[in-house]
């Protein structure tokens, strides 16, 4: 029986890549370095910053300018998360359908945990029950080391819960942490990336995860 949903954030609930486009370009031109398309900054994010900025210098980039670049990408983006960011459609509507119906809800993100909590509380206004994001000594997705924090604060196993996400690392991370995934197609990730890395179930639109929780919940009770 499902009684908890857990959301990754960045191409699932929140469309964050203009926002983020924009403090990686800024780093960028600081750094005098190449600006980034916004395909070439969606396919760096969902392995955490540090990797995202990896992945958009070039490479052969030392360490030390790339924790540079980082620095200025953080300090920008810590200040600039909220200017063009915002959910996807029907997704306040799945959320607020799902805590009607009495869904305990988390979302786990690679973004670091004080980013996750504030966009949590200024965009949906605290529907999350519990908010998890990078933080020294946990390791992020895809080890499955967040789920289990969110089961544990929860109180769930992961049997009773579904993760949601856009991504390989996404799906990845459901995977190690044997928990039944939902890849969404409206996110940074093409929906053959998503059947390459095993998601259990694929949707194209917010209200079929409702269609999902029909089906396991009855299966469930036959």
């Amino acid at each position: 029986m499902i009684k908890g949903i857990i959301f990754d954030m960045d191409g699932t609930i929140l469309n964050t890549i203009e926002d983020i486009k924009d403090s990686v370009n800024h780093a960028m031109k600081i750094c005098n370095l190449p600006l980034k398309t916004l395909q070439e900054v969606k396919d760096g994010v969902g392995r955490g910053a540090i990797n995202l900025i990896e992945d958009v210098v070039p490479k052969n980039t030392s360490q030390e300018d790339i924790l540079k670049v980082y620095k200025v990408y953080q300090d920008h983006y810590d200040k600039n998360a909220n200017h063009k960011t915002g959910p996807y459609p029907d997704i306040l509507t799945l959320l607020k359908r799902l805590k009607e119906m009495g869904y305990k809800l988390a979302v786990v993100s690679n973004k670091h945990k004080y980013l996750v909590e504030a966009l949590n509380h200024d965009i949906f206004n605290d529907y999350f029950d519990y908010s998890m994001g990078e933080v020294k000594g946990i390791p992020i997705k895809p080890e499955p080391d967040m789920l289990y924090m969110a089961l544990a604060h929860l109180d769930l196993d992961k049997s009773e819960v579904l993760f949601i996400g856009d991504s390989d690392v996404d799906m990845m991370t459901a995977n190690n942490a044997d928990i039944t995934s939902v890849g969404v197609t409206w996110g940074f990730r093409s929906k053959e990336v998503l059947i390459k890395h095993n998601a259990s179930y694929i949707i194209d639109q917010p209200n079929q995860l409702l269609n999902i929780l029909n089906e396991v919940n009855n299966n469930g009770n036959d």
